[in-house]
This record gives structure tokens, sequence and C-alpha cells, in this order.
């Protein structure tokens, strides 16, 4: 530490350079008045300076501010030594820009204290300084690599514009990045695929996820792929590139090009509500399915719902960020809440406006700060609007066939698997998802109902379907025989696909038009969709062998 001693009177400056030297203060610097302890003040830029009052020319009164300014560090020491005793002077000494004042005659051991005690403040202030620089290098390199991200994913994650058009959306992050997500993509059948995403926590974190996940949903839309490979694809991909703590939620769908059907996937997120005036008319639908990024492949449930919308009528996704919305007493919104204000809106305007319902959430919450991030998704049913790119079809006749015995059923990626081989076939690109759809239904029926004999109607409630899926278990444990054959034939030079799957069970009455009516009517129900809904999906279905075997005959023009 260097000090520097100000004082006319060379015995003081002596006296106090051997005091200091004996404390263990080697280094220090003298002058004889005001004028010289500028000049050697910017010179050797003391740690602490010891300054006399009374001095020829420039008083201690008028270099301590000067030398004040020219100081470098966060805190300087200045200590007057003054005979002065009156209060005014001392107070004088303080207002100057001293930090402390030793009368004459001084002792030397508190001199000695509260140079020392200065100089440590100093060493700390030096220390907090550079800390704070450091910190602001920091903070700065952290904007910087922020704004870099941030431009990045602006371009990375962003929708067209025709297709967001179809939407009413409002999005709300908690911090700079948004760990929630909402991506659409045109369909190759003239339809919407789309996606509500919440990643675990909020920020930068959690965002980081978004991209993978971007990119891999902007590839399979292209393909036209089910709304199950998408699911399957993405828990592969989340699995892969996040830790295990991390995971998203999601609502993964695809709504066909009437905008009035949709396909509809849901993980660990809030429900999927159609809203109405009153609880008779408003229906929810409940995630059935864990988020992705937690389950392996074949622990995966890729099992997607189909909602049917009336003319005009809308959908609502949101993230949970919007019922976790607290008052004044922690109270969350919840679903209710929300279902609550879903009904006053449609009661008041008819029709849900996304910001609107936000604004309404957002009055029930104690603070304008939000913990988590907001997204809100509403889709109004009306045929979907976009300029779909001819492509001339150049495709070669083909056929996939694939026979399946006992062994193969009970495998629990049977599916997936078939699907993927039927993905190959020629010509169905543009209606991939609508042949994944149907296939799944006659593979599920002929398993299911062919095979195992299993009876849908204990589907009627949530406890009923437990109990299916456990007979469903249980059965193929102990199937020793049954086949099932799945044939797929592209007719490119026609625009067709033909469809037929075949069981070696007992068949069905498929004649008797009761049933055929008993089927429609459940059609809300939890079973009994499947005949309807391909009904719908085709140009043409027929039953052969007793009903054992369905033929399905599809167009792929759009």
């Amino acid at each position: 530490m260097k000090i520097l001693i100000v004082d006319d009177e060379a015995i003081n400056r002596t006296l106090l350079t051997n005091m200091l030297y004996n404390a263990g203060y080697k280094k220090c610097v003298e002058a004889v008045n005001g004028i010289e302890a500028i000049e050697k003040f910017t010179e050797e830029q003391p740690d602490l300076v010891l300054l006399d009052v009374v001095m020829p020319g420039l008083s201690g009164f008028d270099v301590a501010p000067k030398i004040r300014q020219l100081a470098k560090g966060p805190y300087l020491p200045i200590l007057f030594i003054t005979a002065l005793e009156d209060k005014d002077s001392l107070v004088r000494c303080l207002e100057v820009g001293g930090n402390d004042f030793a009368t004459k005659p001084f002792d030397r051991h508190i001199l000695i204290a509260k140079i020392r005690a200065h100089l440590k403040i100093r060493a700390l202030s030096e220390y907090v300084e550079e800390q704070n620089k450091t910190l602001r290098l920091f903070n700065q390199r952290v904007a910087r690599e922020h704004s870099i991200v941030e431009h990045i994913f602006s371009h990375a994650i962003v929708n067209r514009p025709e297709v967001q058009a179809h939407f009413n959306c409002f999005l709300k992050p908690a911090e700079t990045f948004n760990g929630d997500l909402f991506l659409c993509e045109a369909s190759p059948s003239g339809g919407i695929y789309f996606i509500v995403g919440d990643f675990t926590g909020h920020g930068l974190a959690s965002a980081i996820g978004a991209l993978p996940v971007t990119r891999a949903f902007q590839e399979l839309t292209q393909q036209g792929v089910s709304v199950s490979e998408i699911v399957s694809e993405l828990n592969q991909i989340l699995i892969r590139f996040l830790p295990s703590d991390m995971f998203m939620a999601a609502v993964i769908g695809e709504i066909n090009a009437q905008g009035n059907r949709i396909n509809l996937w849901q993980g660990g997120m809030p429900a999927v509500i159609i809203p109405a005036k009153t609880n008779m008319l408003l229906r929810k639908f409940s995630s059935r399915h864990m988020a992705l990024g937690i389950l392996e492949e074949h622990e995966l449930n890729t099992d997607t719902d189909t909602i049917n919308l009336g003319h005009n009528e809308q959908l609502v996704v949101c993230s949970d960020g919007l019922i976790e919305i607290s008052n004044d007493d922690g109270d969350m919104l919840l679903e209710d809440g929300l279902v609550d204000i879903i009904k006053e809106q449609m009661t008041e305007k008819g029709a849900i406006n996304a910001k609107s319902l936000f604004d309404r959430a957002n009055a029930h919450c104690a603070t304008s700060t939000f913990h988590d991030d907001v997204t809100l998704v509403v889709f109004t049913s009306k045929p979907i609007k976009m300029a779909l790119h001819s492509q001339v079809e150049s495709s070669f006749p083909s056929v996939h066939e694939v026979v399946l015995e006992a062994k193969h059923l009970k495998e629990p990626d049977v599916l997936p698997r078939v699907l993927q081989l039927t993905g190959q076939c020629e010509g169905i690109q543009g209606i991939r998802s609508i042949v994944y759809t149907v296939l799944s239904e006659l593979f599920n029926n002929a398993l299911e109902h062919g095979i195992l004999n299993l009876n849908s109607k204990l589907k009627r409630d949530s406890r009923g379907f437990q109990q299916y899926y456990e007979n469903r278990e249980a059965s193929l444990r102990v199937l020793e025989h049954g086949r099932i054959i799945i044939r797929v034939e592209s007719l490119p030079m026609k625009g067709k696909v033909l469809i037929s799957v075949e069981d070696s069970g007992q068949g069905f009455q498929w004649e008797d038009k009761t049933y055929l009516a008993r089927t429609r009517s459940s059609n809300d129900e939890c079973h009994g969709r499947g005949i309807p809904l391909i009904t719908a999906l085709c140009e043409r279905v027929w039953f052969e062998n007793n009903g054992s075997k369905v033929l399905c005959l599809l167009s792929t023009q759009h």
C-alpha cells in the first residue's frame, strides 16, 4: 500500500513516515504543500492520503476536492491531520471530501487503526468494483448471446402467415424466451397440422427444446404423416435431446380441409374446450396421455381422438400457465374457472376471442407478473382456404401386403411398424395421415373384435375403459392363434388407394342395418366410432367374408 503524506512541516512528515514504516507501510510519498500534493498524487496514485489542513498557498480544504476528482479508484481514503479542534473545522474536513480526521498531537495507535480500517475499506471497494466490472462484462456477453439466440428463434420458429391466419392466438412469455410453443403447417391433403407445446419451466432453458421440435414438425408435416407418427417422432427427439428432468406437454392435431374434423392427441395439457353458453352444450376433452419426452417408445400411447365440429364452432387450446393464474388468496383459476369465463364470453359475444379471454382470466390474477408462460389458441370451424401446389402424379402402381400371425400381434409396436411400411407406398403422400387413420381403426377393430372378441360396450365410462384395455392385454398374452392380413394398393393413374384388412375371426353381421345405426348413434361415446369415422374418410367402404374382411377405397385427389 502506498500512502501520500502532505504537511508543510518536515518534523510532522518525518514522524508520520517513521510511524507508518514501523506499522508495516514501507511506501510513503511526501509533499510539502498543496500544489506538490496534487502533482505527487497524479504521479504516484497512492492508496491513502494524510492531509494537513493549514498550509501556505492551497490549504487542505482546497486540496481534498481536487485530489478526489483525480482519484481513479472507487474509494480513496483522505484523512485530515489537523491541530484544529473546533467543531466547524472538523465538520468541514468531511464536507470537502475527507473520510476521517486525526487531531494533533495524534495518538499513534488510534491513527494506525484508522489507517488500517480505511485501507481495508479501500481494498474491499476495489474488490467489489472488480466484481462489478466482471459482472458488467458478463451481462453484456449474456445480452449479446440472448440477442443472437432471440434472432435465431425469431427466424427458426415462425409460422406461415396464410396458415396462422386460420387461428386466433395469444402468447405471453414469462421471460424473454417462451417455453411455450405454437406451430402450424399446411398438410398435403389441404388441411392444417398444429401443435401447442409447453416445455418444463420457462425462459431460455425451456425454450431451447423448441428448435428440434420445430424442425421435425415442419419436415413431418410436409410428408403428410399421421398425428400418431408426429407424436412418436417428437417423443424420440425429446428423449434424445433433453435432460431427464425436462419434457413437453402438448396438444397435436390435424384439421381436415373442410375444417370440421380434428384428429387430436393430448399429453399432459389442460383440457381442450369446445365453447358453448351452457354446461349441457359445452364439451371438454381432457388429456389422456403422458407428456412427450418421458416414456420410451414401447411405453408411449399414440392413440388419437377425432373431434367433429359444427360450422363456426370453436376449439380452445391453452397451456397450464393460463389456468394457474392466482388471485390474492392464492386460489388458481383452474379449468372450472376458465369454463365459467368462456361461458360468460359466449353469452355476451357469441364467440371466443383469445386476447379477450386472456384479459378476463388475467382479471383473476393478483399481480401483473406471470410465473409461467401463457399460450391461448382458438380455431373456428370453417373450410381451410389455402393454395395447394398441384403435382403431376408420376408414381408407379404398387402393392404392400403384411401378414401378421399371433406372435406378431403380441408385439407392442406392431401397428407403428405396419404404418411405417405402408407409408412407403407410392402415391399416398398427399393423404398419408388419412391412410394411417383408416389403417389404425381397421387394425384395432380386427384385433380387438375379430381376433380377441372384446366387447366395446365396456368402454361406456372411464372405469369400463380401463377394464376393456386390461382385458385386451390379458387376451393378447394368452393368444396362440389368429391372423390379420393388411393390403394397401396404390392406383396413381386412377387417383385411388385401396385398403383391405382381413382377420381370421368369425366376422359380424355387417348387413344388419340396425347394427350400423346403433354404431352411428354411439359415435359421441367412448366406443363405436370406427365404422362412422372410416365411412366419413373413404369414398366407399364394403365388407366380405361375413364381415371378417373390410375394404376401403380412398381418393388421392384433394
